[in-house]
């Protein structure tokens, strides 16, 4: 199981007795946007936290590391406070009433947390009653809180006895993965600790029937993503054995004036025809019958459009409005509506405003063949390719620094390492035109890595000539057909040296003729480890391909093993740009020559190897963005 580690700590639990009131269990977790291991767990997690509403109240605690996560830079005193408190040494973490749950993965693992072990929590009862609620003011932009607390029977704490109370927000949505792992909804998430994390003290002796109720008010934070999502937990926690007492939560709040909008439809993932006619599905989420409102639209950062919307719905209800046809230029777009102006006045909740969704336009004719990208450009997609990302989370992205094989400064990554399992991620090359050609073929360079023979990722290849409307499947490998790495497990990041690469040729005949031919890489996650891909070409067969084909069957390199030189030999079906170099065991370039551009024919290199040591080297050819291997050897 695939954890994040901060630091190493320790610390010691105690039990506590039998008390007479019902316990809520309070389900703590240490969790991160950026955390891959806590986007493998958290789907199982939040399903058994969801089925057990009524006996587990929850709080997530977004932390500052490993990565970005804007839910802890919005208030990282709070979350560094409770980490402190419990001495939390990596994500994800669960304490489950102050105490760290076993179970068959490391200690403390959300994983651990079972339906047997809620039930046996739930079971023991509670020295303490409570129940919080709250209100808004009445322009929503603060709250006011009361918390109450009854002994039900006679209890003295184990060390100093705090009641905490946060604001949490229920649910949060963004609409692409705001950190690395791909995740794009939080439950539950901490956002503010009143009167701070250290929480309000209370006696360490309680009789029975004594009662303490603690008020206030405060400002909602600017950072509330959405106010109709706000509630608050209470505990009651013993310090001397972190164990919490008991717990309890209120429930969100409608606002009066709330519209938002949930869904657009009829925006393709992509389409050769220019123009398409958009549907936007309003909620009225407020309490108070909406009338009106604006609905506003625009495509990328143009101008923003306004189409005006009457009617009556209800609280809860939906609708759906048709807006008039967006036409835009062919490539890659994002097509943004939000609305505004419920009955005229204030929307008291912006967070549930906007939805966007991305779409590209593809000329109805290709390119010209041949086409190459080695992604040295930093602008990412390439101009003319794009990307569909259906999860919002974590796709293909442009990496450099990654011991490239080909043109080796930039390739496309997946990451598969961070991005949750099953999540599919499609990375579509720009169209080609192959009417003019009897013969195609697509060529690309692969790096990928096994993390363990439990998590299994897959790269495919299909290709369309009718603009998506069909796909037929030409390259399919995950596992170990995938690996380049020579099959070892990686259980790090993965990132390839200059030998873990492989060169992929794939016949497209069947689509020579064709004015308009779509290459797509489709990357399935297994949550293993990640894959690269660089130095894509398609290719019209009038040299290319039959270049490198017949170039990897003519070259040697004599003699092998060599002592202080070796003739490196090969033929070039036509004219082209040829670097060779030699690269070590380890992957670093110890020589590298570029040659310039040569004539077609046969030709001889002199190798001097004259000071390099003794071992295992590989001498890579490159012609134009494509390369052969030779492996050889150094023995004086």
């Amino acid at each position: 199981m695939k954890k994040i580690t901060l630091l190493v700590a320790t610390f010691a639990i105690t039990s506590i007795g039998m008390a007479q009131s019902q316990r809520t269990v309070l389900q703590e977790e240490f969790t991160q946007a950026s955390c891959g291991p806590c986007a493998a767990q958290n789907p199982a997690f939040n399903t058994l936290l969801n089925a057990n509403t009524t006996k587990v109240v929850s709080i997530k605690h977004q932390t500052s590391w490993p990565g970005v996560d804007p839910m802890n830079a919005q208030n990282p005193t709070d979350v560094a406070t409770r980490v402190s408190y419990y001495g939390i040494s990596g994500v994800p973490d669960a304490p489950q009433d102050g105490v760290e749950p076993a179970g068959a993965s490391y200690l403390g693992a959300p994983a651990n947390v079972t339906q047997a072990m809620i039930d046996a929590e739930y079971a023991v009862s509670s020295p303490f009653t409570l129940t919080i609620n709250h209100t808004f003011s009445s322009d929503y932009d603060s709250v006011f809180v009361t918390c109450v607390i009854t002994a039900s029977q006679a209890y003295t704490s184990v060390g100093a006895l705090y009641a905490r109370i946060a604001m949490v927000e229920e649910t949060i949505h963004f609409n692409s993965a705001p950190g690395t792992n791909g995740e794009t909804d939080f439950y539950n998430v901490l956002r503010k600790m009143y009167p701070s994390a250290l929480g309000t003290a209370l006696a360490g002796t309680w009789t029975a029937g004594q009662t303490q109720t603690i008020s206030f008010g405060a400002p909602i934070p600017s950072y509330i993503y959405s106010k109709s999502q706000i509630k608050f937990v209470a505990y009651v926690q013993s310090d001397g054995d972190k164990h919490v007492q008991q717990a309890g939560q209120d429930a969100t709040l409608a606002l009066s004036s709330d519209i938002g909008t949930t869904l657009i439809t009829g925006v393709p993932v992509f389409q050769c025809s220019t123009s398409f006619t958009p549907t936007v599905t309003i909620k009225n989420f407020g309490t108070t019958t909406l009338t009106s409102c604006t609905i506003n639209y625009k495509v990328d950062a143009g101008t923003v459009l306004t189409a005006p919307w009457t009617g009556s719905l209800a609280t809860g209800a939906t609708t759906n409005v048709t807006l008039p046809a967006v036409t835009a230029a062919a490539g890659g777009h994002t097509f943004t509506s939000y609305t505004s102006a419920p009955n005229g006045g204030l929307d008291f909740d912006a967070a549930n405003d906007q939805k966007v969704s991305s779409f590209a336009i593809v000329s109805a004719t290709g390119s010209a063949a041949p086409l190459a990208e080695g992604f040295t450009a930093a602008a990412f997609p390439p101009t003319g390719w794009f990307l569909n990302n259906p999860d919002g989370g974590g796709t293909w992205a442009r990496q450099t620094g990654a011991g490239g094989f080909g043109t080796s400064t930039a390739c496309s990554k997946i990451d598969f390492y961070s991005i949750p399992a099953g999540a599919v991620d499609e990375f579509y090359a720009k169209n080609v035109d192959y009417s003019s050609t009897a013969t195609a073929t697509l060529t690309f360079n692969v790096a990928y890595a096994q993390y363990s023979a439990s998590y299994t990722d897959q790269l495919d290849v299909e290709v369309s000539s009718d603009c998506g409307a069909t796909w037929t499947n030409v390259y399919s490998k995950n596992g170990t057909a995938l690996a380049t790495n020579g099959g070892a497990f990686v259980t790090s990041a993965y990132t390839p040296t200059a030998t873990q690469w492989r060169h992929e040729v794939i016949n497209l005949n069947a689509f020579a003729g064709q004015s308009s031919v779509i290459v797509k890489f489709v990357a399935t996650s297994g949550y293993g480890n990640n894959a690269f891909i660089d130095d894509i070409n398609l290719l019209n067969g009038s040299a290319g391909v039959n270049n490198i084909a017949a170039l990897a069957n003519n070259v040697s390199v004599y003699p092998n093993p060599i002592s202080n030189n070796a003739t490196v030999n090969f033929n070039l079906v036509e004219s082209n740009m040829v670097t060779i170099e030699m690269v070590n065991a380890l992957g670093q370039v110890v020589s590298s020559t570029n040659l310039g551009t040569l004539t077609a024919g046969e030709q001889n290199y002199s190798l001097d190897a004259s000071n390099l040591n003794n071992g295992l080297y590989f001498v890579n050819i490159r012609v134009g963005n494509s390369t052969v291997t030779k492996k050889v050897s150094i023995n004086k």
